[in-house]
């Protein structure tokens, strides 16, 4: 398999306050970071040569690896954008190359996807996912035969995507459907060399793949399966629909940190658990769950947090080393890590790291009070 490259340089505006602790390739679902588990995906597939491209934070993903054995070599670069970090990477790869954004969870057959491409013969190969909407994402036309025709990154309004749609109309035995760009591209020697040659081209939505489909290039989209998953856990919303589903079992080939007691039960071994849990449901490694507390349903607790008597945690993800006290209810919250909830209500919330709650949260966001 050729080298595959992992992009994890960005900001993660969208997950604000969540990636001003820790950068978005971070986020912890179920004991492990995100990038954990799509490496790991990676790794199974065939890919022993895994670049992380690091910027934003990039020391915390560079400290998190080093004491693991994930097989990874980080490269923190002062990188632009997507493609400007394959770029800075290009006196280390050789050849084809795989490219996967960081902030996806998937498990697209990659490999597949990278043979398909040499079959072909084609300069690029984009994976390709149907969704219900488009237009949050880089919606993709291609004919019969898997050929793009049309690229348009992230359309920004119902008159683009209608006028993709004529697009469509006018190019005769085309073949359309919600196909949107997924995030994992086979890259050729020839798209390779466009990279490296022109310093202007920042985005593979944006600029790469347009241009190599305008002027003729072989761009080839790979269609997942039906049944595979994909999702972009780019916002909170995503974040908490990937825990749940995770928790759930309903990503094959992605496992959480620990042992698996009953249908929708994971607990790590190290944690002490003696209250109630309702599946799905995670307790993180050395995490306290009282007598008289219940956790769940859809609720995961990271690595030492407690949780007292009569405290009860369900729809809500909670950091590392917080404390949920006597009585204490969190409902459809995040509570980043370190924070005290000392007995009082938080709904609908996410709250900041290291803060103590003494009043009930409605709906609100609590900034950190430590980064």
């Amino acid at each position: 398999m050729p080298p595959l490259v992992i992009l994890a340089g960005g900001l993660g505006t969208r997950l604000r306050p969540l990636t001003e602790i820790i950068p978005k390739p971070m986020i912890p679902l179920g004991g492990k970071p995100l990038l954990e588990h799509l490496a790991t995906w990676y790794r199974g597939l065939g890919f022993n040569k895994i670049y992380v491209a690091a910027n934003y934070k990039g020391v915390v993903i560079r400290d998190y690896v080093a004491g693991k054995s994930l097989g990874l070599q980080v490269r923190i670069l002062d990188s632009k954008d997507t493609i400007d970090g394959v770029r800075l990477l290009a006196g280390e790869l050789e050849g084809e190359i795989v490219v996967s954004m960081g902030d996806i969870i998937t498990n697209i057959d990659v490999a597949h996807q990278y043979n398909e491409h040499r079959k072909r013969g084609a300069d690029a190969t984009i994976s390709l996912v149907s969704v219900d909407n488009p237009l949050q994402f880089g919606l993709v036309m291609v004919d019969e035969s898997g050929k793009i025709l049309l690229f348009t990154e992230k359309p920004i309004s119902l008159e683009v995507y209608l006028l993709s749609l004529a697009f469509h109309k006018t190019k005769g035995a085309s073949t359309y459907s919600n196909l949107v760009n997924a995030g994992v591209y086979v890259i050729g020697e020839r798209a390779l060399e466009l990279i490296t040659s022109n310093p202007s081209l920042l985005d593979f939505g944006r600029h790469l793949f347009p241009m190599m489909v305008e002027e003729g290039y072989m761009v080839h989209g790979y269609v997942a399966s039906h049944g595979v998953y994909w999702e972009d856990v780019g916002t909170l919303e995503r974040y908490r629909k990937v825990m749940w589903d995770l928790l759930s079992g309903y990503i094959p080939g992605y496992r959480v940190e620990g042992l698996t007691l009953s249908s929708g039960v994971h607990v790590h071994k190290e944690a002490e658990v003696k209250g109630l849990l309702l599946p799905p449901v995670y307790v993180g490694k050395g995490a306290v769950v009282e007598e008289g507390a219940v956790v769940g349903p859809y609720a995961s607790l990271e690595g030492d947090v407690v949780v007292k008597h009569g405290a009860k945690v369900e729809y809500s993800i909670v950091w590392w080393g917080s404390f949920i006290g006597e009585n204490s209810y969190v409902r459809e919250s995040i509570v980043l890590n370190n924070t005290r909830i000392q007995g009082v209500k938080v709904v609908g919330s996410v709250v900041g790291a290291g803060n103590v709650l003494e009043e009930d949260a409605y709906s609100i966001t609590i900034p950190n009070k430590v980064v």
